[in-house]
């Protein structure tokens, strides 16, 4: 009887935590610029863009250096596959015990997805999507949507011609953060203009800093094919 209340009692705590984590991330949405009411962008579409499929790919989880920063999954990592979410023409995986929901009270784009890590350990979380963007998809037109996504303050490099990142030390509840963002422009039709960017906005202790890496990394991986 003890351990059934116990299970009970451990079950209704975990829910309540995870509960509470999603209410942080949802608070965390707010634009670093602006007034908390803001929202970014236009209204989104009832019905999100059906964008081909990118190609699938194979990727090795050896911890290899990223295309962005950091590293890659390692072997044998336990990871939890995102597969067939609404909106999004490419899947991906994250760490293991991390989980999406559609949609974002601040985001307006034609997808996003507001994933975090459910188990609550390591506090992180943030929005991974993709918009559409005025053929061709310029550098103004980028800029403008890196703004968009995190404010201006913030300082982006290139890390290839198609890709931007940024991190920014942030603190939330007086507490150290680190914020990190990562735009990748694709043609969504093969041959055919540059017209979309997929991206990821993710926020988490610095202890966690490289999980965050290895998680742009993946979308970066798989959103290029």
């Amino acid at each position: 009887m003890v351990g059934v209340v116990a299970s009970s009692v451990f079950s209704l705590a975990f829910c309540v935590g995870v509960a509470g984590l999603w209410m942080v991330t949802g608070r965390e949405e707010t634009p670093s610029e602006g007034p908390a009411t803001s929202v970014i962008g236009e209204p989104a579409a009832a019905t999100p863009p059906d964008l081909p499929r990118r190609p699938d790919v194979t990727l090795a989880r050896n911890g290899d250096r990223g295309p962005v920063v950091g590293q890659t999954y390692g072997a044998g990592e336990a990871l939890s596959p995102m597969r067939g979410l609404r909106g999004l023409p490419f899947d991906f995986d994250l760490p293991e015990g991390w989980g999406c929901r559609e949609g974002s009270e601040r985001l307006r784009v034609d997808a996003v997805w507001t994933c975090v890590d459910e188990r609550g350990g390591s506090r992180a979380g943030g929005w991974i999507g993709v918009q559409s963007c005025a053929e061709p998809c310029g550098e103004l037109e980028q800029a403008m949507f890196r703004s968009a996504l995190i404010g201006t303050g913030p300082v982006w490099h290139a890390t290839d011609d198609t890709t931007w990142y940024t991190e920014t030390p942030i603190e939330i509840d007086g507490d150290p953060r680190l914020r990190v963002a990562m735009i990748h422009s694709f043609a969504a039709h093969p041959g055919g203009p540059v017209d979309t960017l997929a991206f990821a906005r993710l926020t988490g202790p610095v202890a966690v800093t490289d999980t965050l890496a290895r998680v742009v990394n993946e979308i970066r991986l798989r959103a290029a094919g």
